[in-house]
This record gives C-alpha cells, sequence and structure tokens, in this order.
C-alpha cells in the first residue's frame, strides 16, 4: 500500500515539472538566437575594433617632407630659423655653432647738428660674435601650420679696434667707451614655414641681451654720442622682433635677409642682414644699419656650424 501511494506521488510530481517545463523551453528557444545567427553577430563585434579608422577632418597634417640641403638652414646670419640643421623637419634638438665679425663701416650718413662729418666711409669696426645656438623644434611644419621651435643663444663679444671717434662741433671730438669683451645670453621663440619649397618665411621673438649687439655697431650709438642727442639716461630693452626670408635658386647656395628690431629702444636702430656669401662662393655679408639721425652700411664676414643633427 504504502509502495502504491509512492508511486502515485512519483507520478503527480513529474506530471508537474512536465506541465511546466512546456512553456519555459518554447521561450528559451525564442530568446536563444540560432547557432549560425550568433556566429555572424559574434564575428561582427569582435573584428569591427580592427577595421582601419579613417582620419577624421581637421585631424593636423603629417610633417612636411623636403629635401636636406648640404648647407645649415637652421639660421640666417645672426638669428635662428625653427629648423634642425639642413633643414630638418622633426621634434628634436639642435645645436649650432656661428661666428661673426663686423670688418667695418662701408658708407654711411647722418643729419646730427653736433657733427661736422655728415658722410662717414671706410671706417673700421672690428666687432666679433662667436655664438652657440640651441633649440628644441617643438612643433613640425604641415601643410599649413609652421614648424615652432624654442631655445637660447649665448654670445662671447670682443673687439680688435675700438669705435672711430666723431668730430664734432667747436673742436668737440667723441669717443666711445664701451666694452672690448662682454658675454650675452638670449632667449627666443621663431616660427618657420615654407610658402615655396624654394622660399622660406621666418618671424620670431627673443629676449635678452641681443639688442645690446645692435648698439655695438655704430659710434653713433654709443652712450658718448646719444647723450649729445639728448638721451641722457640709456636703457637697452631685451625684447627684440627678427623676421627674415630665405631663397633657395639652389639646394646649396641659400640668399636671404634678415631684420632685427629691438622693442622701446632709444633712437629705434634697427639691424639688415643679407645672406649672400653663399652665392659669391664666399663669406662675406652686406649689413645695413638704420637709426634716427643717420644709417650706415656694413662688411661682415659670417659661418654657422651645424653641429647637430648632421
Amino acid at each position: 500500500m504504502i509502495i502504491d501511494n509512492m508511486k502515485k506521488t512519483l507520478y503527480a510530481v513529474l506530471l508537474l515539472i512536465i506541465a511546466f517545463s512546456g512553456p519555459a523551453a518554447a521561450q528559451m528557444m525564442q530568446v536563444i538566437p540560432a547557432p549560425s545567427t550568433a556566429t555572424l553577430e559574434g564575428l561582427s563585434l569582435s573584428t569591427s575594433s580592427y577595421l582601419p579608422q579613417a582620419a577624421k577632418p581637421g585631424m593636423p597634417s603629417k610633417p612636411a617632407q623636403y629635401e636636406e640641403t648640404k648647407v645649415p638652414l637652421s639660421g640666417i646670419v645672426l638669428m635662428p630659423t625653427a629648423y634642425r640643421g639642413r633643414g630638418k623637419n622633426s621634434i628634436g634638438l639642435g645645436l649650432d655653432f656661428n661666428a661673426a665679425y663686423y670688418i667695418g663701416r662701408l658708407y654711411g650718413k647722418n643729419k646730427y647738428d653736433w657733427t661736422i662729418e655728415k658722410t662717414n666711409y671706410l671706417d673700421r669696426i672690428g666687432f666679433w660674435m662667436l655664438s652657440a645656438d640651441t633649440k628644441m623644434l617643438i612643433q613640425t611644419e604641415g601643410r599649413w601650420r609652421p614648424a615652432v621651435a624654442s631655445g637660447v643663444q649665448g654670445i662671447f663679444m670682443f673687439r680688435d679696434a675700438p669705435q672711430p671717434p666723431i668730430a664734432g662741433t667747436f673742436n668737440l671730438t667723441v669717443k666711445a667707451t664701451g666694452k672690448k669683451t662682454d658675454t650675452y645670453a638670449n632667449a627666443y621663440i621663431v616660427l618657420t614655414k615654407r610658402l615655396h619649397p624654394k622660399f622660406i618665411l621666418n618671424a620670431g621673438y627673443s629676449d635678452g641681451d641681443m639688442p645690446k649687439v645692435i648698439y655695438q655697431l655704430s659710434e653713433f650709438l654709443s652712450k658718448e654720442a646719444l647723450s649729445r642727442s639728448g638721451v641722457t639716461n640709456l636703457t637697452i630693452p631685451t625684447g627684440m622682433v627678427f623676421g627674415g626670408l630665405m631663397w633657395l635658386p639652389k639646394p646649396n647656395s641659400p640668399i636671404g635677409v634678415e631684420i632685427m628690431m629691438p622693442q622701446g629702444a632709444s633712437q629705434s636702430p634697427t639691424l639688415f642682414n643679407f645672406h649672400l656669401g653663399t652665392l659669391l662662393k664666399m663669406n662675406f655679408e652686406i649689413s645695413y644699419l638704420t637709426f634716427k639721425g643717420g644709417w650706415d652700411v656694413l662688411g661682415m664676414f659670417q659661418f654657422r656650424y651645424g653641429y647637430f643633427p648632421k
């Protein structure tokens, strides 16, 4: 009797399980996708992250590629460009050594009322500049963006001849008494862009002692001469705007001009350096110095050596 009751109970439990498992099984079949569909969907999800992404509009262009020259393009005459070495357009460090020697004045004029001679020519200057220039190119040049670099210059200057005296009125002779040796330091940021594979535009700003160099290039900008022009407290500014243009008629013979303009300087001196030496197969350059009351044409030798990168 007991066994019969147990059998009936087991049969009832089995019937209940079968009754409730039917709808559940149907729902599970509806939820679980077919094997073929699940496989395709899994493949589509796993492979989508490895597909190449198209370039988004507005993303930076790749660095411009130009043929490197056999001469340094890291500077024009005294001031630097953003390029490294011979025109390397890649982020990194650069180191140059530059030597410049201002021989003298070829020709010049002044209109000061306290001078006797209004024309000056073939006067010795004897001004040497030995400088080291190290920079970091922080942005490469692209299709539209310029190359950007920041750096510092260390300069040692000395004279092998004093500045020429100025014959003043009333038998007065004005003599400049500047230092024969000195050291200068200068920091800068510069932007450079090729408008054409053969034309390079350069512009920058520097802060430091570079404006002092300009005041060493003419006796009319000496402290003694400026006092005769009414400048009693000479303060040479540290800020200077510079710029320039280079033309490459041949890959290894650049022709360039640079301009140096100290900001807020007494007599507003501005120096133009013309880089013509490589065209003439020598390192002779011409400079034009203008200031309130006169101008000078100067002759100089200049040599730049790109130490790193080669």
